[in-house]
């Protein structure tokens, strides 16, 4: 074909063009295959970090709190700003302070250093009720560092409380930990069972405020102590809130046993609240026995107790009567439980 055919000038930019068009398919299919690649890494890096979210709160639920703040670390090592980290690894440093436990002052001492730092740095990012959240365990973690690890006697406790108090008084965790830390402190009954009763209003974290509100009160002899005792144990058990077997055991020693407590603060304690609550009350924190001997035992405490409340409410002559047949089941068992019941004959037996 002549070199001047005009179809030769035609061919050429015709193959030229289909050359660029493939060239543009396989740089675009290239691209799409790169964003392809790119989507399916990100994909798989969203899945793998979702995954050691769930697995660091699920350490921090079983408790196993510096595992929980070893994956929260990781995380937020790739990406300092991650949020949903930060949040996680600030809950799960505030229930440690909560739980907080150790051997010995040796080991609490780096733990609570580890707390306290992440509080700290948790508390610059927060406003609001969160903020108050943070200043409420960083007190606690100061007072832990304080009352377990014994490496501070400042004043950083209570300021960290009040403070968060301040910023929020409906805040359940500053009234619940300033309630406690006032029994511990030798402060007022009456302050902390107003504390108390803030952090109870809530409605939240109801475990663990009556934790510390029984903790505190059960280790406070002083006045009006059983009788905060068993107004909680009576609203407790109004309101169907569990409460463990030891627990029960300590409450009803310290406020209802014969053998621990004396006239007054036997007195105390069932006049805490109406007759029929407390005698309710009574009967739900001395749960039932196991063995026969502690079954029969239990019997004639409760009998006692039983004579008690008449004899409180005004019915002596029904409360004598009680004594009376119960010093018959105690003839042959002399102990404490027979010198209360004499000692109360004698002192029915003389009221008008």
């Amino acid at each position: 074909m002549p070199d001047d055919d005009p179809r030769t000038g035609k061919v050429w930019p015709f193959l030229m063009s289909w050359t660029g068009r493939i060239s543009a398919l396989i740089a675009l299919g290239a691209s799409i295959g790169g964003g392809f690649t790119w989507l399916v890494a990100h994909h798989r890096q969203k899945v793998e970090r979702q995954a050691q979210m769930a697995l660091a709160q699920s350490e921090a639920a079983q408790a196993q709190y510096p595992a929980a703040l070893k994956i929260y670390d990781d995380l937020l090592k790739s990406d300092p700003l991650d949020q949903p980290a930060l949040d996680g690894q600030l809950d799960a440093v505030m229930l440690w302070a909560e739980n907080f436990h150790a051997p010995d002052s040796t080991d609490a001492g780096p733990a609570l250093d580890q707390i306290m730092a992440i509080l700290a740095a948790g508390l610059v990012r927060a406003k609001g009720p969160r903020a108050a959240d943070i200043l409420a365990h960083l007190g606690w973690a100061h007072w832990l560092n304080r009352h377990i690890a014994a490496r501070e006697f400042g004043p950083d406790a209570e300021q960290n409380l009040r403070a968060a108090l301040a910023a929020d008084p409906h805040n359940v965790y500053a009234n619940a930990m300033l309630g406690n830390w006032t029994l511990q402190n030798g402060g007022g009954i009456p302050d902390a069972v107003q504390l108390f009763n803030a952090a109870v209003a809530t409605g939240k974290a109801r475990p663990f405020v009556r934790a510390l509100q029984l903790a505190g009160l059960v280790g406070c002899d002083a006045p009006a102590a059983r009788i905060a005792v068993m107004r909680a144990a009576n609203d407790m058990r109004r309101s169907g809130e569990p409460l463990d077997p030891d627990t029960r055991r300590r409450l009803v020693t310290f406020c209802c046993d014969v053998m621990f407590n004396n006239h007054v603060e036997l007195a105390e304690s069932l006049t805490a609240v109406p007759p029929e609550d407390a005698w309710s009350t009574y009967l739900w924190l001395d749960g039932p026995r196991s063995d026969a001997a502690a079954v029969r035992l239990q019997y004639l405490h409760h009998a006692f107790i039983h004579a008690y409340l008449s004899e409180i409410a005004g019915n002596k002559q029904q409360a004598l009567a009680q004594y009376r047949q119960l010093r018959l089941q105690l003839s042959a068992m002399p102990g404490s439980l027979l010198d209360a019941v004499n000692a109360a004959i004698l002192r029915t037996s003389k009221s008008p």
